[in-house]
C-alpha cells in the first residue's frame, strides 16, 4: 500500500470527526427551513444552523438566532422577540408570555423561563409573564426568572441569576441578581448600516 492509499484510508476513517468540526466551524444557514415555523416572522432573519422552535413564536425584523437556541412556547405560551436581536444557544421557555424588546443580545447558554415548570399533577407549577426592554445586553449563562421585567439599556452580568424586576440603564450581577452600578446602555454604531443582524456588544457604542 502506497504513502498516499494509507493517507487516504486514515483520512477515510476519520471523515466523521471532520465531519463535526466542520459543522462546528461552519454552522449551515437553515433560515428558509425555519420561516415557516414561527407564527410571524420579519425580514432579514438569519438562522445559523439547527434550533427548536415549539408553539407561538413570534420574531420581529433583523434577527439572527444561532445553532442549538430551543424557543419553546408550551400549551397556551407565547414567545416575541423584537427587532434587531441576537439570540446565542439559549433556551427561551414560556407557558404564559415572554416578550423580548428591540436591539437585544441573549448570551450563549442563557435560560429565560416565565413558569416553574410542572409539579406532580403535570400542571404548570407557577407562571408570571417576562418583559425585557430594548438596548438590553444578557451576558453568557444567565437566568432570567418568572415575573421579572428587565428596563431599557440594562446589563445584565455573565452567570446572574434574575429573580426581580431590573431598572432601566443598570447593570446587575451576582446570584439572586444585585445592581453594581448604572449604565449608559448601549446604541448601535451609524457605521454598520450594512450589518443589521449583527448587534453583538463588539459594535456598540456606549
Amino acid at each position: 500500500m502506497s504513502y498516499y492509499q494509507i493517507t487516504l484510508v486514515g483520512t477515510m476513517e476519520h471523515l466523521p470527526r471532520i465531519d463535526q468540526t466542520l459543522a462546528l466551524l461552519f454552522p449551515k444557514d437553515r433560515t428558509k427551513q425555519y420561516r415557516k415555523c414561527f407564527q410571524t416572522v420579519g425580514e432579514h432573519l438569519f438562522v445559523n444552523g439547527r434550533i427548536d422552535i415549539v408553539g407561538n413564536v413570534s420574531v420581529g425584523d433583523s434577527v439572527m438566532i444561532e445553532g442549538g437556541a430551543r424557543l419553546l412556547a408550551i400549551q397556551k405560551g407565547t414567545i416575541k422577540i423584537g427587532n434587531h436581536n441576537y439570540i446565542e444557544s439559549s433556551v427561551i421557555s414560556a407557558t404564559l408570555s415572554i416578550e423580548i424588546g428591540n436591539h437585544v443580545v441573549v448570551g450563549n447558554t442563557v435560560l429565560i423561563i416565565d413558569h416553574d415548570g410542572y409539579g406532580l399533577d403535570e400542571n404548570v407549577a407557577l407562571e408570571k409573564p417576562v418583559k425585557i426592554g430594548n438596548h438590553v445586553w444578557i451576558g453568557i449563562r444567565a437566568t432570567i426568572l418568572k415575573g421579572v421585567t428587565i428596563g431599557d439599556n440594562a446589563v445584565i452580568g455573565a452567570g446572574a441569576v434574575v429573580t426581580s424586576d431590573v431598572e432601566p440603564n443598570t447593570l446587575v450581577a451576582g446570584n439572586p441578581a444585585k445592581k453594581i452600578r448604572d449604565t449608559k446602555g448601549y446604541t448601535m454604531g451609524t457605521h454598520l448600516a450594512g450589518a443589521v443582524y449583527y448587534p453583538t456588544p463588539k459594535y456598540w457604542t456606549p
